[in-house]
């Protein structure tokens, strides 16, 4: 079998962009991937990043060693080694569509070709039911909303400001106003009275505040019985998570913005992280997510894949999910379809087959999904052949 042909679609799809690959191969098996830069700035430098790897290193190659075409990736790109987000996410859109392909070529499901699955049903929690909430009552009355549904666990971004652009605005330069730290307290504790203490509440604070700041509003939301806090620092300064650690009980979280096994190993060896967030579509795909997903082990740490790309990215991450054994829960928007300007782009987004806050692991060969050509096919952003 031979890689033909590849069609890179970017897609608009609600609050993100979609930068998804397809793979063609001689044998009529295609393989789909995705590059989790869904958001923030980079869209089409990650799509210009698959397309250039895709002519000059998988065309014309045999897709069954998806490992071996990762590493003839990674060692001559040259900018892959120690590379950021488009190097990373490059990699792992190509990576996906690797194993699916081998997946639908052995008639199985991708986590299968790892020795899963460990589980047949994948615990989730649930982001976006905050969208254009402000108050503590609103945000109180979003989540009782949501934990009825059955989620039993709800993220949100307390630090945040509304933004009719981004959805949602971080602090810049590590501060905010002191008046807007009552806000934040308010927020969680109207959400905690509201959910009760079953339904875990998890907070990301996106990059984070100064120490002066960021550990006296830690110790007030410590009563609350937070389940983690993710990213409490910029991800960049990995030793800083240890010196948070010390100043709290509530567990630490963060890899959304790690990059391979390199960034997660950085991150371990620092301390501090109790929960590992790896984005399998931009941390290098499954083959290097089951190297961070090891690695977390061997430091007695849990995996919470983080997931905020296209419904492809949900599959993607279902498929790792399930793959693992130390998988703890995975991140989903319940209510993307309620987005404006949503694209399902692949014919049965798992969003829709959720119950009681699991989505069934597909059993179908690959990834499971095929695309909505109808959804995808006016987005072709390039296509590249022999």
């Amino acid at each position: 079998m031979i890689v033909t042909a590849a069609n890179i679609y970017v897609v608009p799809c609600g609050n993100r962009r979609g930068v998804i690959l397809e793979l063609e191969t001689d044998a009529g098996i295609s393989g789909l991937g995705e590059a989790g830069i869904a958001y923030g700035a980079g869209t089409m430098a990650s799509a210009e990043m698959v397309r250039e790897m895709v002519q000059r290193f998988v065309l014309g190659e045999d897709p069954g060693p998806a490992e071996l075409i990762w590493h003839t990736i990674y060692d001559n790109g040259f900018w892959t080694k120690g590379g950021g987000a488009i190097s990373y996410a490059g990699l792992s859109a190509i990576d996906h569509a690797l194993w699916d392909i081998k997946g639908k070529a052995l008639g199985v499901p991708v986590h299968s070709l790892f020795g899963g699955p460990f589980i047949d049903k994948v615990d989730t929690y649930a982001n976006g039911w905050w969208i254009g909430c402000d108050s503590a009552r609103e945000y109180a009355a979003a989540a009782a909303r949501t934990a009825r549904r059955g989620f039993r666990g709800l993220k949100l971004y307390p630090l945040g400001v509304a933004d009719p652009v981004m959805v949602v605005k971080h602090p810049v330069r590590r501060t905010i106003e002191r008046s807007r730290e009552q806000l934040i307290v308010d927020r969680c504790e109207a959400i905690r009275e509201a959910v009760g203490p079953d339904v875990d509440i998890l907070l990301d604070f996106g990059g984070g505040l100064t120490m002066d700041l960021l550990v006296p509003l830690i110790r007030r939301l410590e009563p609350l019985g937070i389940c983690f806090i993710e990213e409490p620092v910029d991800p960049g300064l990995p030793d800083m998570f240890s010196a948070v650690a010390r100043t709290t009980r509530i567990p630490l979280a963060a890899g959304e913005r790690f990059y391979g096994r390199s960034d997660f190993h950085k991150a371990f060896s620092a301390g501090g992280i109790a929960v590992a967030q790896p984005d399998i579509c931009n941390t290098g795909g499954f083959s290097e997510g089951l190297k961070i997903a090891a690695a977390a082990e061997l430091h007695n740490i849990r995996v919470a894949p983080h997931n905020y790309g296209s419904p492809l990215g949900t599959a993607i991450a279902t498929q790792f999910a399930a793959a693992i054994p130390n998988f703890m829960v995975l991140e989903v928007f319940p209510d993307f379809e309620a987005e404006p300007g949503y694209n399902p782009i692949i014919d049965t987004p798992l969003e829709r087959t959720i119950v009681d806050g699991r989505i069934p692991v597909p059993a179908g060969p690959g990834l499971g999904v095929a695309l909505d050509r109808g959804a995808v096919t006016p987005h072709l952003w390039a296509r590249v052949e022999q």
